[in-house]
């Protein structure tokens, strides 16, 4: 049986890809292009890529049905990231609620039970301190997180009406190798962009705001674990460290292990996003044994390191 990846060779679908493949599963990748990754050439034999869009029905239909060895379960990946999204607000909502509509119709009319799905404690909205999933409903503050929740519900209510295994891992300002600061959203780029030598790290804002960082190989193992999980208690986890930073910390140490130092990040007061400190990652501890192995100041290292080896990425 193989995992279904959509959004397979995007940040956290390629370490999710990395880490089923090395326990030697078959694995799927579903994408709009393919794409050459260090981490994932061990890896390339249990792996299968297909062509294709989310937003697609017939052709994911047809995806699912072509994996012959037969699907144990799909992890939907694919959405497009926090502002990003206002740039084209219509299509890119149509992507992130859409495309999740489009895997759970895909998945029921295929048969295909289990399903887990890429959320983010954005869900959270302007929550104050640390997050916990059983106190504190989805209140989203702008539009992303808007279809971020609308996605969720999607799925809660395709398996109440369909029996389906439906499972939501709220991730958190997830960082690493695999995608460049210059390609994420503007707090990215400021937090980690010394990293690549970017200018122009400044903001009249955001030197108030604390924020919960996750290691891109965390995140990614946190949700192969709620995949494994055998009939988890819950249908919604926090996966994230639980330990909040300031984004000028961050940033200082982004410059401390840059390779390049070309301009150091500055803040003015106030916050860049209406967001939650942290997200409580207890349940997932308690329930499959999550637990994250990169401190910030290693990560960061490890994502210097990564940038350095891969210069034109």
């Amino acid at each position: 049986m193989a995992v279904f990846i959509t959004g397979g060779f995007g940040h956290i679908g390629s370490w999710m890809a990395r880490y089923f493949a090395r326990k030697n599963k078959k694995v799927v990748l579903y994408d709009v292009k393919e794409r050459k990754l260090d981490y994932l050439k061990e890896c390339l034999p249990n792996i299968r890529y297909i062509k294709g869009s989310v937003l697609d029905l017939p052709g994911l239909e047809k995806a699912l049905s072509s994996v012959e060895e037969g699907i144990e379960g799909i992890v939907h990946t694919v959405g497009i990231m926090g502002e990003l999204v206002l740039g084209d607000p219509y299509t890119n909502s149509l992507v992130n609620i859409n495309g999740t509509l489009g895997v759970l119709e895909a998945a029921r009319k295929r048969k295909i039970k289990k399903i887990v799905y890429t959320s983010t404690g954005a869900v959270y909205g302007a929550l104050s301190g640390t997050a916990r999933e059983l106190e504190h409903p989805p209140n989203p503050a702008d539009l992303y997180s808007a279809t971020k929740t609308s996605s969720e519900f999607l799925g809660l209510r395709y398996a109440d009406a369909f029996g389906m295994d439906f499972r939501a891992g709220r991730v958190y300002f997830v960082y690493g190798p695999g995608k460049r600061p210059s390609q994420f959203i503007n707090l990215y780029r400021l937090v980690f962009g010394a990293l690549e030598g970017l200018t122009g790290l400044s903001s009249d804002k955001g030197g108030d705001q604390r924020l919960d960082f996750i290691h891109v190989e965390d995140a990614a193992k946190g949700l192969c674990l709620l995949f494994e999980a055998e009939k988890p208690a819950y249908k919604i986890y926090n996966l994230a460290t639980g330990v909040p930073v300031s984004l000028a910390e961050a940033a200082d140490l982004a410059y401390r292990y840059s390779k390049i130092k070309k301009e150091k990040a500055v803040f003015g007061p106030g916050v860049l996003m209406q967001r939650c400190e942290a997200l409580d990652s207890s349940l997932a501890r308690a329930e499959f044994g999550f637990n994250t192995s990169w401190s910030l100041e290693k990560g960061i290292e490890n994502y210097a390191l990564w940038m350095e080896k891969n210069p034109l990425f």
